[in-house]
C-alpha cells in the first residue's frame, strides 16, 4: 500500500484490534494534535504512548483535520458499542442467573393428583 493512498477505512482496518488503552490514547493524541494545530506524530514523540504502533502514527499523517476527527468519532463509537455489548451480555447473564434461583410455586403437574 502505496502511503499516499491511504483511506480512513484503512487505518480503522489496523486499529480494529486496539484495546481499550490504545484506542483512547489514539483519541487522546488526534486531539492534542487537531487542537495544537500540529501532527499526530509530533504529539506521539511529544507524550510517547509507546503501545500504539508508530505505523499508525505514520497512516494519520495523511489525513486532514477532518479526517482525523471522523476517526475520532468512529473509535468513540466502536468503544461505546463495546460498552454497551458487554453490559447487555452483564444483564443477560444476571437475568439468567436470577431464572435459575427462582423459587417461584411451580405449577402441579396432573400426575401429582
Amino acid at each position: 500500500m502505496n502511503v499516499t493512498d491511504i483511506k480512513l477505512s484503512d487505518i480503522i482496518a489496523q486499529i480494529g484490534d486496539f484495546n481499550r488503552t490504545q484506542a483512547t490514547g489514539l483519541i487522546c493524541l488526534i486531539s492534542l494534535a487537531v487542537r495544537e494545530q500540529t501532527t499526530v506524530a509530533h504529539q506521539y514523540e511529544e507524550i510517547g504512548f509507546e503501545d500504539i504502533p508508530e505505523r499508525i502514527v505514520t497512516l494519520c499523517y495523511q489525513l486532514n483535520d477532518d479526517a482525523l476527527l471522523d476517526l475520532i468519532g468512529r473509535i468513540a463509537l466502536a468503544l461505546i458499542m463495546e460498552k454497551n455489548a458487554a453490559a447487555l451480555d452483564e444483564e443477560n447473564a444476571q437475568h439468567v442467573a436470577a431464572q435459575a434461583i427462582d423459587d417461584q410455586e411451580q405449577p402441579t403437574l396432573l400426575s401429582d393428583y
